[in-house]
């Protein structure tokens, strides 16, 4: 096994902190996590770190589905319910529960934001960390994701964490 002397360790640490001093003077400081500045972001990052998924793109999802508003409940035209700032379909309701989490927690916005970025991390394990996989957070039947994809993307655009042109969002059908 070999052992690095003091000297090198020191050296190491001059040419680390050299290049993190380079890329400051560049405008390219380290990306930390932005800190969201509503009562009802408070809990985006913490979960996104929590699940190991994207705070930003765990905010536009959040974004998408309620504009951030926590007491949203929604009945869908299929009968199911979409509860709370992450729209969490009632379809998820019996698995929730295995995990002491009713309906109603959902209305509080730290939750719904821990319990969407478990969605999001769950369906990015089936499906991959590609756009369809974390469109998949919708739904997996090709137009829809497609759509949710522009949906996300343009709302990533909004808020600056993507450059780019806004996309066509193809309407509901």
């Amino acid at each position: 096994m070999r052992t690095h002397s003091p000297l090198s360790l020191a050296r190491l640490i001059t040419w680390i902190l050299l290049l993190w001093v380079m890329d400051l003077a560049h405008g390219q400081a380290p990306q930390a996590p932005r800190a969201f500045s509503t009562e009802q972001e408070r809990c985006i990052v913490p979960a996104a770190q929590f699940h190991q998924v994207n705070h930003d793109v765990l905010r536009a999802i959040l974004r998408v589905e309620t504009r951030l508003n926590p007491g949203t409940v929604t009945r869908n035209t299929n009968g199911t319910l979409d509860v709370g700032m992450g729209g969490m379909n009632s379809s998820n309701f019996p698995e929730l529960a295995k995990h002491g989490v009713a309906p109603e927690h959902l209305l509080d916005a730290c939750v719904a934001s821990y319990v969407a970025a478990w969605h999001l991390k769950k369906n990015i394990a089936k499906y991959g960390n590609t756009w369809f996989g974390v469109a998949a957070y919708h739904s997996t039947t090709p137009y829809f994701n497609r759509r949710y994809q522009a949906l996300l993307y343009n709302e990533l655009v909004k808020s600056g964490t993507l450059e780019g042109a806004l996309l066509p969002v193809p309407p509901l059908r």
